[in-house]
């Protein structure tokens, strides 16, 4: 059984310091038949840079308030999970892996002067019929008490063994004649400014040739941008309940294209859809659903 791996960082790694570790570091082949890789990483102490905070509305155009908004936790723990990605054990490169689901669970609104502790680690793994799926649970805490959770699905393309089967990925009710919620212009030029306040510093979300090397038409948006951007239209600002957002992401949203946000309310929930003007098929599909006490999670770590 191979032995599980904790990462503990005093300081948030930094993004140069990530790349280097997955272009020289010796990272492993998956070999289906082997025993999964379990990987953690750890950061204490945590407190809230103001700068980046402000940064991060000035980009997603999301006004000031004392309390963060729902996305931004995943610009604390995206550090972490670039170093799980890109660790020597992982199991397959860095450079070769995509975002497929996102799945928080905000159990209250956390103020922008707390201090709070990240934990991030393997969770399970599929095998698709086009690729592996690998999933990360990182749990924020505050008085060592959680706030926020997600689970998020990292998909890497390949054929690597016999799929399985019995796994049915959860699917989104179609909303194809909602109602348009917002229009905006996503402009070029900002993906690397995004990239130091997002954690997410994959070339393909700023590098338009590299981006083209890997298949897609130039570089495109991080999720966490455009997502970060479409809650001001979804969310009421007032309402400090428990918030669980599911996320699926479907195909990239390129730089320079009018975005659509649509959204339609289904029972005791909003369903969301994302498009890029030009793709008649959502890029991003997402539901969110305020919480009573009672439906809160009782395990929550």
């Amino acid at each position: 059984m191979e032995k599980s791996i904790t990462l503990n960082f005093n300081k948030k790694p930094t993004m140069k310091a990530t790349a280097f570790l997955a272009l020289f570091g010796r990272s492993s082949r998956f070999d289906a038949g082997k025993t999964f890789p379990q990987i953690a990483a750890k950061q204490k102490g945590v407190t809230i840079d103001k700068g980046q905070l402000a940064e991060f509305r000035c980009i997603c155009g999301i006004e000031s308030s004392d309390q963060l908004p729902v996305i931004f936790p995943f610009t604390l723990i995206y550090p972490l999970l670039q170093r799980i990605l890109a660790h020597r054990a992982a199991p397959l490169s860095l450079f070769q892996v995509l975002n497929s689901r996102m799945q928080v669970w905000q159990y209250r609104d956390i103020g922008i002067n707390e201090t709070l502790d990240l934990h991030c680690e393997i969770a399970g793994h599929r095998l698709r019929e086009k690729g592996l799926e690998m999933d990360i649970v990182s749990v924020v805490k505050s008085a060592g008490e959680p706030v926020w959770k997600n689970t998020q699905t990292f998909y890497y393309r390949g054929k690597f063994a016999k799929p399985d089967n019995d796994y049915q990925p959860p699917q989104f009710k179609s909303i194809p004649d909602a109602l348009d919620d917002a229009r905006w212009f996503l402009p070029a030029g900002i993906g690397y400014r995004f990239s130091k306040v997002s954690g997410d510093g994959n070339p393909l979300h700023y590098w338009k040739r590299y981006a083209r090397l890997f298949g897609f038409q130039r570089d495109f948006a991080q999720p966490l941008l455009i997502l970060g951007s479409s809650m001001k239209y979804l969310r009421q600002v007032d309402d400090d309940r428990a918030v669980m957002l599911d996320i699926a992401l479907k195909a990239p949203i390129y730089y320079e294209s009018n975005i659509i946000l649509k959204s339609e309310q289904d029972n005791d929930s909003l369903r969301f859809d994302i498009y890029m003007e030009g793709n008649a098929l959502p890029c991003i599909c997402g539901k969110m659903k305020f919480l009573t006490a009672n439906e809160i999670p009782l395990n929550q770590t």
